[in-house]
């Protein structure tokens, strides 16, 4: 969260919005678009699904290669996979 927004947990950035959110239904009751806009302006992702989608990434470690890396990019060098 702190490489990516201003804030350094999740908490803390849902504590940033406008709303008061005590549970999973109230954080669900946020408008769609004014927590699209909250992460627009608190953090480096365009919207909520961005950064959702980059999150879950980061946790289960999944690699994306870059454009220009070639189809191989995310093949382990040969001593890794003995």
């Amino acid at each position: 969260m702190a490489m990516h927004t201003d804030s350094e947990s999740i908490a803390e950035f849902v504590r940033s919005c406008d709303y008061e959110v005590e549970d999973q239904e109230s954080f669900e009751n946020i408008p769609d678009r004014r927590w699209d806009a909250h992460v627009a302006a608190h953090s480096q992702f365009d919207d909520w699904g961005s950064m959702l989608s980059a999150a879950v990434e980061t946790y289960v470690g999944i690699v994306r290669p870059t454009p220009d890396a070639g189809p191989d990019a995310n093949d382990l060098p040969a001593e890794a996979s003995d």
